[in-house]
């Protein structure tokens, strides 16, 4: 990895005790002005990345996110030797919440997590979350400057400049909390994106769409076998149109669709997957104009506002379309481990050409590469709006277009020892670095921090591959950078359009999203409602108790 740093830049150093009194009494510390000593500290992250057991292990697929981490600790200590990083795998982000939780009652808490701004929402009842606006604007060690001891002078970092971050993350991780601080930093984010079998969509006739596959001797791509009925598709734009897309793939391959339900009621094969559960009904709610949530409701019953007629409508809508077999969330796809209750990836289904279209997570772009089989286009998702449902007539308004910002960001702790809090701020600034932000982003898919980070070689080289005509008979490592160069691509069109959102964070918004989230879950997942009668007073019933379960947890 390249560096910034040279020999003569050291780090700044520990505050005296009159800061640290200032902790102890809850007040925001600020970052050290003096100088002559070097910070000596350890710091703790904890995160979700797998480590393996076996060192030789660490260049295998799923280690990438620790390789990551590991060689950028390496090389923050040859600036920082003295700081010492430690990072733990805590589990999934709903585990590390749990272990924060927890240690929030004991003092037991790291010094970073990672996390989603609705848990930070209830961290910092406890008053241990740190500001970090401070270390951000300081005038030595904040964002684009550090401090030469040797001649005393601050130096501008043009690697870490304020003015280079992606604004669209900033600004919204601010404006989330009340404060309008920023208790928490943006790290890894992604957005969504459509995901299409481009060989299903641009077969004309009948015939096998795409090329049969084999690894290790085990099928992997089975190509759907198209009816003389299949004509060309186009990539829908809208929820109008991918709706009568996923009307007609049911009737273009009766083979694959003819029976969609295992006996427990999972989708064996549906044409389209939106992943996640949450996101959908977030995401649906912003494009449409439904009330969702508003963090500057005095009362609960204005905060959380998705128990409304115009939510009604769409839940039943989306049901009769989940009814119908056009649409499912991951939630409703067949069991793979029956021990753990685990569902199978939409990207695996697709893989197995029994999933024609899916909205995923853009840091997953590289799931969908595989040698040969068909070729994916990863594009913009689809607008929704009432405009959309069934009967409705009228243009969509594509102005309403919004997608949602994702992806982990860190949170920090206050710590009595000031040298942690300011090791903690001084590892956050290198890790998010011009250089670092862009190798994050090769090596997982994640969009960089930082605008220049697209100027770097290897980024720069993965963008350009968005050009590329992919075939299916590609292999996995061209197919892998065309789509990371892809998702890229479409980081730069989200933000120029403005297209990001985030919906409020505040004490319950963590509720809300898993209550509605459920809510969807327990609606798809009903065998019995058929009727309209049915379905009414399912989504009735359901959306009642979500609202409990969103105001009481």
């Amino acid at each position: 990895m390249k560096k910034f740093f040279k020999n003569k830049v050291m780090p700044a150093l520990a505050l005296g005790a009159v800061m640290l009194t200032a902790v102890s009494c809850g007040e925001q510390p600020s970052p050290s002005d003096e100088s002559g000593r070097e910070i000596k500290a350890t710091i703790t992250w904890w995160n979700n990345y797998k480590q393996p057991t076996n060192p030789g292990d660490i260049d295998k697929p799923d280690f990438k996110e620790y390789k990551f981490v590991s060689e950028v600790i390496k090389e923050f200590n040859k600036i920082y030797p003295n700081i010492e990083v430690k990072v733990e795998n805590k589990g999934s982000y709903n585990d590390i919440q749990k272990a924060v939780s927890s240690g929030l009652s004991t003092g037991s808490i790291p010094n970073i997590a990672t996390c989603y701004p609705d848990h930070v929402a209830t961290y910092k009842e406890s008053g241990a979350v740190l500001a970090m606006d401070d270390f951000m604007n300081n005038e030595k060690i904040g964002l684009g400057k550090t401090y030469d001891v040797s001649t005393g002078a601050v130096i501008d970092d043009p690697k870490t400049s304020k003015t280079d971050l992606n604004q669209s993350y900033f600004n919204a991780e601010k404006n989330m909390y009340a404060e309008k601080q920023y208790l928490s930093l943006p790290y890894s984010k992604s957005a969504e994106t459509l995901a299409v079998n481009y060989s299903v969509f641009e077969k004309d006739g009948a015939g096998k769409c795409g090329n049969d596959t084999e690894k290790n001797g085990k099928p992997v791509y089975t190509a759907p076998v198209a009816a003389e009925t299949k004509k060309p598709y186009k990539i829908p734009t809208d929820y109008k149109e991918l709706i009568s897309t996923a009307r007609q793939m049911k009737k273009d391959f009766p083979s694959v669709f003819e029976n969609q339900r295992d006996s427990r009621g999972f989708f064996t094969a549906v044409p389209f997957c939106y992943d996640s559960t949450e996101n959908m009904f977030i995401s649906f709610c912003k494009m449409a104009g439904i009330p969702y949530t508003d963090a500057n409701g005095k009362e609960l019953e204005q905060q959380v506002l998705f128990n409304n007629p115009d939510a009604r409508e769409m839940l039943i809508q989306l049901k009769k379309w989940n009814n119908e077999g056009l649409i499912a969330t991951q939630n409703q796809l067949k069991i793979t481990d029956e021990a753990k209750g685990y569902h199978a990836y939409s990207s695996d289904m697709m893989k197995e050409g029994k999933i024609f279209m899916s909205l995923s997570s853009t840091a997953g772009a590289r799931y969908f590469a595989e040698d040969g089989g068909f070729v994916t286009k990863l594009v913009k998702t689809p607008t929704f709006t009432k405009e959309c449902y069934d009967g409705k007539t009228g243009a969509i308004d594509n102005s309403k277009h919004k997608v949602i910002s994702q992806g982990p960001s860190l949170t920090f702790f206050k710590k009595t020892d000031q040298a942690q809090n300011e090791a903690s701020w001084l590892f956050y600034k290198f890790l998010t670095n011009s250089d670092n932000s862009a190798n994050l982003a090769q090596m997982t898919s994640y969009f960089p921090l930082r605008e220049s980070s697209y100027q770097d070689e290897k980024i720069s080289s993965l963008v350009s591959a968005a050009d590329r005509e992919i075939k299916s008979t590609d292999n996995y490592k061209t197919k892998n950078e065309t789509y990371t160069g892809t998702v890229l691509n479409l980081n730069k069109e989200y933000t120029k359009n403005n297209e990001y959102f985030s919906s409020p964070v505040f004490k319950k918004s963590s509720s809300s999203r898993t209550a509605v989230g459920n809510l969807v879950n327990a609606i798809f997942d009903d065998k019995e409602a058929k009727t309209d009668e049915q379905i009414e007073a399912l989504v009735d019933k359901e959306l009642k108790a979500a609202y409990q379960q969103a105001v009481t947890k």
